[in-house]
């Protein structure tokens, strides 16, 4: 039941993603079948869903048309092309047990970033839920051409679409396990049928043709190589971390121990399958693999089920073509909508703007510069935050909490310090990008503290540190020594042990390592 359920749903929003990726629409059926009997053999996540994605879906399809009219055959040709080598990449990363590149980008990246293509998406379907036509080029001229068009609406059309989206929303909240979208589908392809709506200016997939497998590779051009490469990059960037997410959390739900590598090699296979027999790259799909669960699935059965299930559609090829792409619409735009982390960016707005700024940062340049250049600026931003939180660190003067051996910041617990000696705490491995902050605030503190005599570096953060750092940390000793100040490490570990041991710095040789910061005041105290 699970997996008729997983079809149920999967054969709408694979007919809808199908529109996205500008692709004929029983390709992306092709590749659901495709990925799922791979992913059901290989994979660890026992539930995870794969097949075309809506996420995906615009990343390639902005890239590729550059090179060919969408559902033409060259086009057909570079997307299989594309399919291959995000494979590739992606088995690549799980044979080379690489999983952790998936984590690469934060949470906030990652929700500007899935905002933006939600935005994306709804923009590119707005045309097809009005029924305006003749609407193409960047996402701020789409809008700017449906704003000027609104007067061209189709009526029928919009309310074929308002009316699936509706009977989405509502049907998730009321019966999640239920395929409110395939009776969405169905109805509309009905009322589109006995109403004749076509002549009413309804657009509609029209005739629909089975896809056989096919391989399309002897008709590719080596000049479009480096297109396809670097979208592949792009795509499967967005494949690990997706697909991570997904498959560790639907794992925690199962209570069943994950293995991301595995299901990156069974993810990128699944990919080399796919372009194989002529479809598009594939992903995990959150929303789908939740379905799953929701309905109960437990094993690779519900994946097998759907897959077969999902051959037995060809036969009903000839009625699709009175389905209206309203309709498709109306899914997408839901879809879209689920994209759209409006309640995380919120939460992330209360606990650091910096962050908040970065996700808007993210989204925006995916909205209005492209898929690609945002996510380059996605990883570059987090590139950038992760060496700022690094270079500049939070020092911390700590203090002993009252009547014990525990030392916090001082004022927190009513921790205070300790008659001439300051505690002092880094929060970061000490290396040439934070090394002269180190020194300034090491200073800075001992302006505030002028009666220290004693200093104790709590080295439990500090878990490496490089040449520039022991240089610096030999020049803050010196320093201190002029001042009658000595200097003892708490907390250190092994590697920044041997590190000031092998020191080239004399004066690092005679500092005292203390397993405790406790034992080192008690040392150092008189």
């Amino acid at each position: 039941m699970a997996g008729v359920t997983l079809l149920a749903i999967a054969v709408p929003e694979q007919l809808a993603t199908s529109q996205l990726a500008d692709v004929p629409a029983f390709l992306a059926l092709l590749a659901f079948v495709a990925a799922t009997l791979v992913f059901a053999m290989l994979g660890s996540n026992p539930i995870l869903s794969v097949g075309a994605d809506s996420t995906i879906a615009p990343l390639f399809a902005v890239a590729l048309v550059k090179l060919a009219a969408p559902a033409s055959a060259d086009y057909l040709v570079v997307v299989a092309a594309t399919a291959v080598a995000t494979g590739v990449l992606v088995m690549l990363i799980g044979v080379f047990q690489l999983g952790w590149l998936a984590d690469f980008l934060s949470q906030p990246i990652v929700a500007g970033f899935m905002t933006g293509i939600g935005v994306t998406i709804m923009v590119h379907q707005l045309p097809n839920a009005l029924g305006v036509s003749e609407v193409t080029g960047s996402i701020p001229h789409r809008i700017y051409l449906i704003a000027t068009h609104l007067s061209s609406v189709n009526g029928w059309t919009l309310t074929l679409s308002l009316g699936t989206l509706v009977l989405l929303v509502v049907g998730e909240r009321i019966a999640p396990k239920l395929p409110f979208a395939l009776f969405a589908v169905v109805a509309s392809t009905i009322i589109v049928a006995a109403g004749g709506l076509v002549t009413k200016g309804v657009a509609v997939l029209g005739t629909v043709t089975a896809i056989a497998p096919q391989w399309r590779f002897s008709a590719f051009h080596w000049s479009d190589a480096g297109v396809v490469a670097t979208t592949a990059a792009t795509v499967a960037l967005v494949v690990l971390s997706q697909s991570a997410a997904t498959s560790r959390s639907s794992a925690d739900d199962l209570g069943v121990v994950d293995d991301v590598n595995r299901d990156f090699v069974a993810l990128g296979v699944a990919n080399i399958l796919s372009g194989v027999v002529g479809a598009l790259p594939v992903n995990a799909s959150p929303a789908r693999t939740s379905v799953v669960r929701v309905a109960g699935g437990r094993t690779q059965l519900v994946g097998l089920v759907a897959a077969l299930g999902a051959m037995t559609v060809v036969f009903l090829a000839p009625v699709m073509k009175d389905l209206p792409l309203a309709a498709l619409a109306g899914v997408l735009l839901y879809v879209a909508s689920r994209l759209l982390k409006i309640r995380m960016l919120r939460e992330i707005l209360l606990v650091d703007r910096y962050e908040f700024a970065l996700a808007i940062v993210t989204a925006v340049a995916v909205i209005f510069v492209g898929v690609q250049v945002g996510l380059g600026v996605a990883v570059a931003l987090a590139i950038l935050d992760r060496t700022r939180r690094s270079a500049r660190p939070r020092a911390t003067v700590l203090g002993r909490r009252p009547d014990t051996t525990s030392w916090e910041p001082i004022g927190q617990e009513g921790a205070a310090a300790v008659d001439d000696t300051t505690v002092f705490l880094f929060t970061a491995p000490l290396y040439f990008a934070n090394a002269a902050l180190f020194r300034t605030e090491i200073h800075a503190t001992l302006h505030n503290y002028p009666a220290t005599k004693h200093v104790v570096i709590d080295a439990a953060a500090m878990i490496d540190i490089d040449f520039t750092g022991l240089t610096t940390l030999a020049q803050v000793v010196e320093d201190l020594a002029r001042d009658d100040i000595d200097v003892v490490v708490a907390r250190a570990n092994d590697k920044v042990v041997r590190a000031l041991h092998v020191a080239p710095e004399k004066d690092l040789h005679g500092v005292a390592i203390y397993g405790t910061v406790e034992e080192a005041v008690d040392a150092v105290s008189p």
